[in-house]
């Protein structure tokens, strides 16, 4: 039961949280790290200033709110307590230490085989209990995705991840014509073509930001790049994905078959959420080859040396 707290007094959360380090800051919020003064458990809070933040984004959060309320998997962001007062709304989720993935991502520049795998299943577990729930999230991407642990604790050396920000998720009716979507939202390298038509779209928009982040653990870049804002858009769009960077040499065909089947262009031809989860890739009824250490090492001084180039024509414009 997620507790909705209304005090009279603004900074009511210091007397119960001890704040400490800043761990990030949003559009219209900072998150620390806080531990709860009686319990000594630590925990991450969101601050969000109504005034400073408008009325757009504080309904956002609200949403965000109501679909955290709705959910309880491993693999999703915990929500805690809300407290709000006349000008301060406090979110208290749990703690991720790892931060986000896309971070880890720049450190080790990619994901071994086996590495990518426990992670998408874990995504995919997350979005296939969301779907059931007619909940579309429509902006997944790394950095919406934290990392629980530290690389180095626990879990056996996995990485344990969690699904975060539902400021852009929507809860549709079901199926039929209500279950359709037509807003234009999300980070466009992670978006899929029929969300960028307008012509309307599903939950299948959720599967190809799947595609798209497994892409880039696999071989660290994301599978469409341009200079420019509107040719990224006609990649996208248009353009059937290739493995044509020497990393690619490493990944079994079962990965890239997958691939294939997530960034389908047209979503009546993309395998659902719950399919993903039953390929053979993510069950482990295939092999994955193991890469020796050298080999992995060379790829990532590679891959560090075009990282520069790579993300200025990733991200144009910024977006």
């Amino acid at each position: 039961m997620i507790k909705l707290i209304r005090p009279e007094i603004e900074r009511a959360a210091a007397k119960i949280y001890k704040f400490g380090r800043k761990l990030g800051q949003g559009s219209f919020g900072v998150v620390y790290e806080a531990t709860h003064i009686e319990t000594q458990t630590k925990w991450a809070i969101k601050e969000v200033c109504r005034p400073a933040a408008g009325s757009s984004k504080v309904q956002l959060l609200g949403h965000e709110i109501n679909i955290l309320k709705q959910v309880n998997h491993a693999h999703i962001i915990q929500l805690k307590e809300i407290y709000e007062t006349a000008k301060m709304i406090y979110l208290v989720t749990e703690l991720c230490v790892g931060g986000e993935l896309k971070q880890l991502l720049r450190r080790k520049k990619f994901f071994t085989e086996d590495e990518a795998r426990h992670i998408i299943c874990s995504l995919a577990d997350a979005v296939v209990y969301l779907h059931k729930r007619d909940i579309v999230h429509r902006d997944l991407k790394l950095e919406n995705i934290l990392v629980k642990n530290s690389p180095d604790e626990d879990d056996n050396g996995r990485i344990n991840i969690k699904v975060t920000d539902f400021g852009l998720s929507v809860q549709t009716g079901g199926v039929g014509i209500e279950n359709i979507m037509t807003e234009t939202c999300g980070t466009l390298i992670y978006m899929a073509p029929e969300m960028m038509s307008g012509r309307g779209y599903s939950q299948w928009c959720d599967v190809w930001s799947i595609g798209v982040v497994m892409y880039m653990l696999l071989c660290g870049e994301p599978p469409f790049v341009s200079k420019t804002k509107s040719n990224l858009l006609k990649e996208i769009m248009n353009k059937e994905i290739r493995f044509t960077q020497t990393i690619w040499a490493t990944v079994s065909d079962a990965a890239k078959n997958l691939l294939t089947c997530l960034l389908k262009v047209d979503p009546a031809y993309r395998i659902s959420a719950n399919q993903l989860l039953e390929n053979p890739w993510i069950t482990g009824d295939t092999d994955v080859p193991a890469i020796p250490s050298n080999v992995l090492e060379m790829m990532r001084h590679h891959l560090e040396q075009q990282e520069s180039k790579t993300m200025t024509k990733a991200y144009p414009n910024g977006n």
